[in-house]
């Protein structure tokens, strides 16, 4: 296990692509904690707080990618499918101008970052997992 963590470091290949998902998900993170501030827990069940628990796991998803993107490619379609899912709902809420700014710019980047991690994913397909 030691030696995984020590071929990972020595070699440079797909540096760019590990610090893309360190980066995108740090930004998940950071939108967790937004919007847990925004929308604080209270007495009462509420959809955004169930959303919001996704998004902090989907950003432990995201920064577990980033340490080895080859070896777990298996689960770039999952993050692609979040993205998709929240650009569709943001879309689809903004068409119909009922979707409030705060909640439409989180939903331009993750089209942004849906764009390139299904780039990165078909990138990824031909790369052997003993990476």
């Amino acid at each position: 296990m030691e030696s995984d963590y020590q071929d990972l470091l020595a070699t440079p290949k797909f540096w760019k692509t590990r610090i893309l998902f360190l980066l995108a998900g740090l930004y998940q993170l950071g939108l967790t904690f937004f919007f847990l501030l925004a929308h604080p827990l209270g007495e009462t069940f509420s959809l955004i707080h169930l959303a919001v628990a996704l998004l902090f796991i989907f950003s432990f998803m995201l920064l577990n990618i980033a340490i080895n993107p080859v070896r777990f490619k298996r689960l770039i379609p999952y993050v692609i499918l979040r993205n998709a899912a929240y650009c569709g709902l943001a879309g689809w809420y903004y068409c119909q101008g009922k979707l409030p700014l705060v909640w439409l710019a989180p939903g331009i980047a993750d089209a942004v970052l849906l764009v390139i991690f299904c780039a990165i994913w078909i990138r990824l397909l031909w790369e052997s997992d003993d990476i």
